[in-house]
């Protein structure tokens, strides 16, 4: 853990800016104190397991000097000392020992909140120390990344859209489920912005090959949740004149993967490849049709 976690615990009653506490105050503050809230910063480091750094979460375990433990370590200890016929010893001690529960830092760490990582993008929550990961595994606040070259953006993704057009001048098509959509696609053009019925954003994805177009599409959004959707895309062989011969090919994904594009564009396990002879021969364009239904839960 990097970072130094603010805790929220405990909250004592405020004074103003050069205000002095009355006779009344320390016996108010002593009936509050039990119920209330106070906010202190901990080194993350003293939240960790001295010997494999991982964040403390009971059952917490200290040695007989009171080096302090995460619940797997003493077990691995117990064995490593088997081995070297040490017994039961402490890697920190460097002599046997013996080891007990740290009811103590259990009971601190149950009390404990912390703000989500994400309060930097809207994020109000104080969570459970142990349960921050989790909820950061879902928090609707991350955020979701530009995937235009050289563009460092970030932000949640309900700011995408306006990012989209205003910095980089896109048009987003607005979709709608369950109905078949046709796109004119130039066969230089990387990304497609869609906008379905519930303001959820999709990338069409469009990637240049030696030999056609690799056509993707994927949900913008930090997180896999609710709901979830599926795609058709089918691209036709073009002729003259905008008209196509009646030749397709076909690609069906069942689950629309959802990417917050932190790592760029990724093209997953779905894709139409349209081979390069499927563009119109005059104006070079791909016609696509794509089709996304939301998958009832």
């Amino acid at each position: 853990m990097a970072e130094e976690p603010s805790v929220k615990r405990t909250k004592t009653e405020d004074l103003g800016a050069g205000s002095e506490p009355d006779a009344a105050t320390p016996a108010a503050a002593e009936e509050e104190r039990p119920g209330g809230e106070v906010t202190v910063k901990i080194q993350s480091k003293a939240l960790c397991c001295r010997i494999c750094s991982e964040p403390l979460k009971p059952p917490i375990f200290k040695c007989a000097a009171g080096h302090v433990l995460c619940s797997q370590c003493p077990e691995k200890l117990r064995e490593v000392g088997h081995v070297l016929r040490l017994g039961t010893f402490c890697a920190l001690c460097c002599k046997s020992t013996s080891y007990s529960r740290c009811v103590e830092l259990e009971q601190f760490i149950d009390a404990m909140k912390v703000p989500c990582s994400n309060q930097t993008y809207g994020c109000n929550e104080y969570v459970s120390y142990q349960q921050k990961e989790k909820h950061e595994s879902s928090c609707p606040h991350a955020p979701c990344y530009c995937p235009e070259d050289d563009c460092a953006f970030k932000a949640p993704a309900c700011c995408l859209l306006d990012h989209f057009v205003t910095a980089h001048g896109w048009s987003p098509t607005n979709l709608g489920y369950n109905k078949p959509l046709k796109i004119l696609l130039a066969r230089d053009r990387r990304f497609t912005l869609l906008v379905g019925e519930d303001m959820s954003l999709f990338l069409l994805i469009n990637t240049l090959t030696s030999i056609g177009s690799a056509l993707a599409v994927v949900c913008v959004r930090p997180h896999e949740s609710e709901p979830s959707y599926s795609c058709n895309i089918s691209a036709a062989h073009g002729v003259a004149g905008g008209k196509t011969d009646g030749r397709l090919v076909f690609q069906k994904d069942p689950h629309v993967s959802s990417s917050s594009l932190a790592g760029g564009v990724q093209m997953g396990n779905f894709f139409l490849l349209v081979p390069l002879e499927f563009a119109e021969t005059s104006s070079g364009e791909l016609t696509v049709h794509i089709r996304i239904d939301r998958v009832a839960s």
